[in-house]
């Protein structure tokens, strides 16, 4: 998700003052060796032959390292590129030079964002929201770096004071959902999507998380619409799979259910999620064989697989390995911060004939 668009990158690149201090000789330089360059490299981007304008930047950047805005225009260029790694170094050396430069920092921001580098993005926003008197332009990206951070109180504070200083933009909706169904607070969560998508249904995200939020709440019909609209979108995740292999499980509608599974392993055969639902399927058709190797591969790729423990004690404890068995729903019980008195009961009885 990309809550701002950049301004054209050559009128931020003709705005934004390029020297991080004054010239050595005085003058602007700007008939300098150095800044010809950056001009040519202005020119070819604007030319669209981003190759040469990287050559020509690099050319101006060896002869005038110091300047931020060569560093900056670099990055921007590298963006063009799709070499996201190396514009991220790029706006790093930019900041170096000048730390007060805004288009910079939120650049950086976005790409640590779309890196999934969450807290490197939260700390860069929240540095700019704090020092910049008008920081209105921030707050709603500093919202979404919270919410991919897993922080979804922070990001809901963000977005009620991006609100309260005037803001609006229908990405309040995306982030109040993803922040409230990250609470698990399922029918809010569809109340905020269900607006966001409605504006833009286009958006892979909020149709993906609409739909689960629908399976999960027991609107099934609804969920499963979602689910499809976020299908035709990206047909390769997983979870999308998953999530209609539920769907048809409550339907009963087995075959199709199992369809749906194998298809979200295909596409990751090492999601633990999807190995515990596997499992699940497997114990419903009582096939304990293929439900444990599922749970102990889920384990292997999530350690913390709880409830993985949990289904390895019941079958331990079928097949009569009552040690094995209470070994594994203690682990399961003394991780989980709800109550399961079924598991509770079985391990009383555990230990009693382990005794």
């Amino acid at each position: 998700m990309k809550l701002f668009k950049f301004s054209s990158l050559f009128l931020v690149a003709l705005l934004i003052s390029c020297a991080s201090g004054p010239s050595k000789t005085g003058q602007s330089g700007i008939d300098t060796p150095a800044f010809l360059y950056y001009q040519h490299a202005l020119t070819s981007l604007e030319q669209g032959n981003y190759q040469r304008a990287l050559a020509q930047m690099d050319t101006a950047i060896s002869l005038r390292k110091e300047f931020a805005q060569f560093h900056y225009v670099r990055g921007q260029i590298l963006e063009l590129l799709g070499r996201r790694s190396d514009a991220i170094k790029a706006y790093e050396v930019s900041l170096n030079y000048k730390s007060h430069f805004p288009e910079a920092w939120r650049n950086l921001a976005t790409l640590y964002l779309q890196s999934a580098q969450y807290e490197k993005a939260v700390q860069v926003l929240k540095e700019l929201t704090e020092d910049l008197p008008d920081s209105l332009r921030f707050e709603l990206l500093l919202a979404e770096a919270y919410v991919r951070n897993e922080q979804p109180l922070l990001a809901l504070d963000f977005v009620r004071s991006y609100e309260k200083q005037g803001g609006k933009s229908p990405e309040t909706f995306l982030i109040r959902g993803l922040a409230y169904f990250q609470q698990e607070d399922f029918p809010r969560a569809m109340n905020q999507l269900d607006n966001f998508v409605q504006k833009k249904p286009q958006n892979f995200e909020a149709q993906k998380y609409l739909g689960i939020a629908c399976i999960k709440s027991g609107a099934l019909e609804k969920g499963i619409s979602h689910l499809n609209d976020a299908l035709k979108i990206n047909p390769d995740d997983p979870i999308i799979y998953l999530f209609r292999a539920r769907y048809f499980l409550q339907r009963q509608k087995y075959a199709t259910a199992a369809d749906q599974l194998n298809a979200a392993l295909n596409l990751d055969a090492k999601n633990s999620e999807i190995l515990l639902e596997i499992s699940k399927f497997a114990l419903m058709k009582k096939d304990t064989v293929r439900a444990q190797t599922a749970l102990e591969m889920a384990l292997n790729a999530d350690d913390e697989c709880w409830e993985c423990y949990k289904l390895l004690g019941i079958i331990a404890d079928d097949q009569g390995h009552h040690f094995e068995a209470l070994l594994y729903l203690q682990k399961y019980l003394s991780n989980i911060y709800t109550k399961d008195p079924d598991a509770e009961e079985r391990l009383n009885r555990l230990r009693q004939i382990n005794q």
